[in-house]
């Protein structure tokens, strides 16, 4: 049995679990799960522990918002991430980088993830409230922080080289479809400062770049091409999606690991192989509005958004004798669009 660590965020977690929020471990029976190591960002894995280690292990659970959060934030304080992942028996390691869409902490000459701002609500925050600043590497020079990027990968291929590291790689939503059937922006409270934001999209999307041209891991580059589904989530941040998302991903990383394919990035959404249908979608009987996914279309089109594949996708679906909708196909069929 395959043993995977996994290094990001609930979006490469659920992907482990096809989609499937409620369950635990790994989906399937060929496949084991190592460390799911969440919250941390691996530039700021790479440099000092901001705090005695005696001060991190004193942290009360009780204080977080989210008890479960405890040994996230710890592992963020303590810096134990890279030797977490060096001595871990796992073969493989999947990895995301939301968190550099997230602020962080400045502390001395040392800086931490603080686990969803969960740091904020410890004692040891309130002790050093005076000395600790805020940042965002996406309001940054590159110059200032990708020297600790390529320290982290040195560092973690000393274990993992490119044939077992998957990068899965993150778009943070602007839409998603909510119950009622509309294709809905993600609302700002839903744009914290611990929560991903599309803004930083072309940001994180050149390091994304960078990493792979440099260091050449497997690639699963999905997100751009699924929005969050209200159907599935209450918590409609824009780093949650459709279900078909994490069940294509899954598809690719159990082909990763079972055939080692020559083939390095996977970036073919399954509704473009499908015949561009959301069949189960509409099995389910979740509404969609046609007439409002028309006028959002040619927006997508016009900004060159391949989101704009998802909506004829659904359309298609919903739709498929609206001639509105097969004069969409026709050009996306013929390459016009």
């Amino acid at each position: 049995m395959t043993k995977l660590n996994i290094l990001g965020s609930c979006i490469s977690r659920i992907i482990m679990l096809n989609g499937e929020p409620h369950l635990h471990g790994i989906y399937g029976d060929d496949m084991q799960l190592g460390y799911f190591l969440d919250k941390q960002n691996i530039a700021l894995a790479m440099l000092p522990a901001p705090f005695p280690q005696t001060e991190v292990d004193a942290i009360d659970a009780t204080c977080l918002y989210e008890k479960s959060r405890i040994h996230s934030l710890r592992q963020c304080l303590d810096k134990s991430t890279v030797d977490l992942l060096l001595t871990s028996d796992a073969e493989y390691l999947i990895m995301d980088l939301y968190d550099f869409q997230n602020d962080f902490m400045v502390y001395g000459n040392t800086a931490f993830s603080t686990c969803a701002h969960e740091f904020v609500n410890t004692d040891l925050f309130k002790r050093n409230r005076e000395q600790l600043k805020i940042a965002n590497f996406m309001q940054m020079p590159t110059l200032d922080w990708y020297g600790y990027v390529d320290k982290f990968f040195e560092k973690i291929m000393q274990k993992y080289d490119s044939e077992h590291i998957i990068l899965n790689r993150f778009r943070s939503n602007r839409y998603y479809m909510g119950k009622d059937g509309h294709i809905h922006q993600i609302p700002d409270s839903f744009k914290q400062p611990y929560h991903s934001n599309d803004k930083y999209n072309g940001q994180l999307r050149k390091l994304e770049e960078y990493i792979i041209a440099k260091y050449q891991p497997y690639v699963i580059d999905l997100s751009k091409y699924y929005i969050c589904d209200e159907n599935m989530w209450s918590n409609l941040n824009g780093a949650h999606f459709e279900k078909e998302f994490y069940r294509d991903a899954y598809k690719i990383v159990c082909n990763i690991v079972n055939e080692q394919p020559e083939r390095k990035y996977w970036d073919t959404p399954s509704y473009l192989v499908q015949g561009l249908r959301f069949e189960e979608m509409k099995s389910k009987g979740y509404a969609f509005d046609v007439e409002q996914a028309l006028q959002l279309l040619p927006l997508l089109v016009e900004a060159d958004d391949c989101l704009w594949m998802n909506l004829l996708a659904k359309l298609h679906t919903y739709a498929p004798e609206d001639k509105r909708v097969q004069v969409y196909l026709r050009a996306c069929l013929s390459e016009e669009m």
